[in-house]
């Protein structure tokens, strides 16, 4: 009896105590459970700090925005003055100037002309050479050439411009007289008629009155001719004017501008030179002794008489 309360022994030959597993058995006692474990945290990624090129990406974008700012006055400026037919159909230069004028009457586009033309002539002082005015001819031309018959315009899509130097009898006021400030005045005439021709489809004839010299001293200055012409002397052959009509400059609009006269007229002083030649080889030609008599009969014309050359 006292057998059957010993245990059975193990597999390795050794009691089994109560309370206990024998080797290789599962211990099923209830362990207490493992807290539990705190979710993983991600990584703490460092702030980061100002980047190496923040100064070249400000540089760059602010050059950006000054190009940009820049082309919008290109563009202002463009509508202001119109941006032009490319007068291919005509067999004119396309992109002839950089500008043209944004209207093209006869009376408000001339004066766009005038204003632009006006302002690009200087004294080596900077001072403008000439006040322009530009605007309808308003009265027919008789031309007399030195010989042959009158040839008489009625004027009616003639383009009248004047150059007033601001001095007695609308002579230059300011600087020194001389061969190459007249060759400058000549320059301008032709740069008006060039744009004139170009630009307002109805002009037929451009008529630019040149600035007379100054009065010589002991001379008083003339009086005015009544009416539209400021540019008067004493002296008739002081009066000139270049004459135009549109066969005389045609084959000049078929080039670009810059390919006859530089982008940028020259002071009196440095007139002269290629460019003076191309100005005398375009001008001295059409160039007239210009009258207005008073007691003419019938319809008054503006008499423009060819000097001799």
């Amino acid at each position: 009896m006292a057998r059957d309360l010993i245990p059975p022994p193990t597999p390795a030959g050794k009691p089994v105590l109560p309370g206990t597993a024998p080797s290789g058995v599962p211990n099923l006692i209830e362990l207490p459970p493992e807290p539990p474990r705190a979710a993983a945290q991600p990584a703490q990624q460092p702030t980061p700090g100002p980047s190496q090129f923040r100064n070249r990406f400000g540089f760059l974008m602010g050059s950006l925005a000054g190009v940009l700012v820049a082309a919008v006055l290109v563009v202002v400026a463009i509508i202001a003055w119109g941006g032009g037919d490319d007068g291919s159909g005509e067999g004119l230069a396309k992109n002839w100037s950089r500008l043209a004028p944004a209207d093209v009457t006869l009376s408000d586009g001339a004066q766009q002309i005038a204003d632009h033309v006006g302002a690009e002539y200087h004294h080596a002082d900077g001072q403008q050479l000439t006040k322009v005015t530009g605007g309808p001819l308003g009265i027919g031309v008789s031309l007399r050439a030195s010989s042959g018959a009158i040839k008489s315009y009625n004027g009616e899509n003639g383009v009248l411009y004047t150059l007033n130097g601001l001095g007695a009898n609308g002579s230059i006021k300011g600087g020194t007289p001389s061969t190459q400030r007249l060759q400058l005045v000549r320059r301008e005439a032709l740069e008006l008629a060039l744009y004139t021709f170009r630009y307002l489809p109805d002009a037929d004839m451009v008529v630019t009155l040149l600035p007379p010299p100054p009065p010589k001293a002991g001379t008083d200055a003339a009086s005015p001719v009544s009416g539209i012409l400021p540019n008067t002397s004493a002296d008739p052959k002081e009066m000139t004017a270049v004459f135009y009509r549109p066969g005389d400059l045609k084959q000049r609009l078929q080039i670009p501008l810059g390919a006859t006269l530089n982008a940028a007229a020259p002071a009196p002083e440095q007139m002269g030179g290629t460019e003076g030649r191309t100005v005398d080889s375009l001008t001295l030609p059409n160039l007239f002794n210009w009258s207005l008599p008073a007691s003419q009969i019938g319809q008054p014309s503006l008499v423009l008489d060819r000097i001799p050359g």
